[in-house]
């Protein structure tokens, strides 16, 4: 633990949401001082521009068709040498 640091920091409490409880907004250390209404409209300009998450797009079939291409080449190779082995 830190001592003789401080941060300053916004909590939202949020009853109305079915997701979140609060959201905590931890002021950057730099920035000078602000109002607490300040803090809050920008708290809730942040909310209110929402997170958007990027899906990461999915490759699978791509993924699925080299591995079975690597597993019927191993298993032809297998079944070659083999042959030559036993004959």
């Amino acid at each position: 633990m830190l001592r003789g640091y401080q941060k300053q920091m916004v909590v939202l409490q949020m009853p109305e949401s079915e997701t979140f409880e609060c959201a905590w907004l931890v002021l950057r250390h730099e920035s000078t001082a602000v109002s607490h209404s300040d803090m809050l409209t920008e708290a809730n300009r942040l909310i209110g521009a929402g997170v958007t998450v990027k899906q990461k797009k999915r490759a699978f079939p791509v993924r699925t068709a080299f591995f079975l291409l690597g597993l019927v080449v191993g298993a032809a190779l297998f079944f070659a040498f083999s042959a030559l082995l036993a004959s």
